[in-house]
């Protein structure tokens, strides 16, 4: 029997686990299918990771149910680690691109206004 804690995270990695195969689906079908997969190097390097993704996320479902058996617990934290650091250089790398977006984004308004002024003056 889980816990409270322990139904939060079996729900939440359940339900990345079908996101990820949902949203890997839908990106082969979007190129014909996975035979197509060879000649896309860059998906099938995603579909790969998140394949493993997938089976992370299931294993530690199935160790929160205590269904799995002759588990090295060790590999599996230490993808969890791997797994973490990658996401947390991703949120990073996003919030670097957010900045930017918003920095462009006022540079933007502000040349906006003196495009409008130009008009207003020379509209008279």
């Amino acid at each position: 029997m889980m816990n409270e804690k322990q139904t939060e995270l079996y729900y939440f990695f359940e339900d990345k686990a079908k996101r990820l195969q949902h949203e890997i689906n839908l990106e082969i079908a979007k190129i014909g299918g996975e035979a197509m997969l060879p000649y896309r190097v860059d998906l099938l390097y995603w579909v790969e990771k998140s394949r493993g993704q997938i089976e992370n996320c299931r294993l530690i479902c199935r160790l929160l149910e205590d269904r799995a058996e002759d588990v090295d617990t060790e590999t599996v934290l230490r993808k969890l680690r791997e797994t973490m650091e990658s996401d947390q250089d991703s949120i990073a790398e996003l919030q670097r691109k957010r900045e930017d977006i918003d920095q462009t984004l006022k540079q933007l308004h502000e040349e906006a206004e003196y495009y409008q002024k130009a008009l207003e003056v020379l509209g008279r």
